[in-house]
């Protein structure tokens, strides 16, 4: 289903949405479904692995130092209730592995981003502090594409298959020359 350009363009203009296609080759906006789905607007790029020690590769790339559990920690058992102090206390695992715990919110290249991965995805989002997405995320992906730019990464576009990424195969006209 085409996203409706009202709500695709009511938080930035399509002008604004184009200069930040224009600027960023790797990243992607994407447009929140909203309502219970309870999703924030993001700039993402999403790469592929394909096993535990390729996910291990792309870490040392982005040179990012994983927790790597030595036997699996306690997890959330399902049914049972917990206050938010004893549930925090559980580490996120990457499902799949034996036991990487999520990168969640860290650093990569001395910038804040959300770094989260499953089913074969590793999608990163600058988190400077606002939670919408601004000028602030567009320069942050700037400074990570400069840092990317030379990896061999597997990248994957759009980095979900939804029309809510402003992408060249949902929305072409925003990458002509």
């Amino acid at each position: 289903m085409r996203v409706p350009e009202y709500y695709l363009f009511e938080r930035h203009s399509e002008s604004e949405l184009r200069d930040w296609a224009s600027r960023l080759n790797l990243f992607r906006y994407f447009r929140a479904h909203g309502g219970h789905a309870n999703d924030g607007d993001s700039l993402d790029v999403a790469l592929s692995y394909s096993n535990t020690e390729s996910l291990l590769e792309l870490f040392r790339l982005l040179r990012f130092e994983p927790v790597v559990f030595r036997e699996k920690p306690l997890q959330p058992i399902a049914g049972v209730s917990y206050a938010w102090e004893e549930y925090s206390k559980f580490p996120s695992l990457i499902t799949g592995t034996e036991w990487i715990q999520q990168p969640n919110h860290c650093e990569l290249f001395g910038i804040k981003v959300h770094f989260w991965c499953e089913s074969g995805i590793a999608k990163i989002s600058p988190a400077p502090a606002s939670y919408d997405v601004n000028i602030e995320h567009v320069l942050a992906a700037e400074k990570l594409e400069k840092e990317f730019v030379e990896l061999k990464l597997n990248y994957v576009d759009p980095p979900r298959d939804t029309e809510h990424y402003i992408c060249p195969k949902y929305y072409p006209s925003f990458f002509k020359s």
